[in-house]
């Protein structure tokens, strides 16, 4: 026991790891005065944020100082931000429960060299204004989703840009609509 107390007290002391143990204690603060500190914490940490960040209980986010945010932005509960290769946000962006946004990907071409030590490349993701990502989706590093965008729960989105107002669904995502596109009046809404 001695000894873990040890190790704790000398991870507190290396600068890279003590926000690892903030982050936890605070990833689990219920209710309004968590999603307050948790607010506080990021808006500290990331690159660039606007106003009325939320960040509710179990949301996990690795390299926050690599995410640029705009106003309004809800991250969800137990959603997973891995922001490595670079994350930015628009204003009014809403990602659901246990949605992930991954930025970087394993390097896997050397056959004679296992995959976990041929190290990770590095691609930024870019979600627009008035985007909702729904629950459970997955986006995958270099996605580009542009204003208007909506992605449906629990669908994998493939790392390529698409157009302002594109409805995605499925595994993997397809287009299924579009927000832009108008309706005529004798349609259903």
């Amino acid at each position: 026991m001695v000894s873990l107390l040890k190790r704790l007290y000398w991870d507190f002391t290396l600068s890279d790891i003590r926000p690892l143990y903030i982050e936890a204690v605070l990833r689990g603060i219920p209710g309004p005065f968590g999603e307050r500190l948790r607010e506080k914490w990021y808006k500290k940490r990331f690159r660039k944020c606007g106003k009325n960040l939320t960040v509710p209980l179990g949301a996990f986010i690795v390299n926050p100082q690599n995410i640029e945010c705009g106003d309004n932005v809800f991250f969800g509960l137990y959603c997973y931000i891995q922001a490595g290769g670079g994350l930015i946000l628009g204003s009014d962006v809403a990602i659901g429960p246990h949605a992930k946004i991954w930025t970087q990907n394993h390097v896997y071409q050397q056959l004679d060299v296992p995959v976990w030590k041929q190290g990770y490349e590095n691609k930024p993701v870019k979600i627009g204004n008035d985007v909702w990502i729904g629950a459970n989706a997955f986006i995958m590093p270099g996605t580009i989703l542009e204003d208007k965008c909506i992605v449906s729960a629990h669908s994998v989105v493939g790392g390529r840009r698409y157009p302002p107002g594109t409805i995605l669904a499925g595994h993997p995502a397809r287009k299924i609509g579009s927000r832009l596109e108008r309706r005529r009046d004798n349609e259903l809404p």
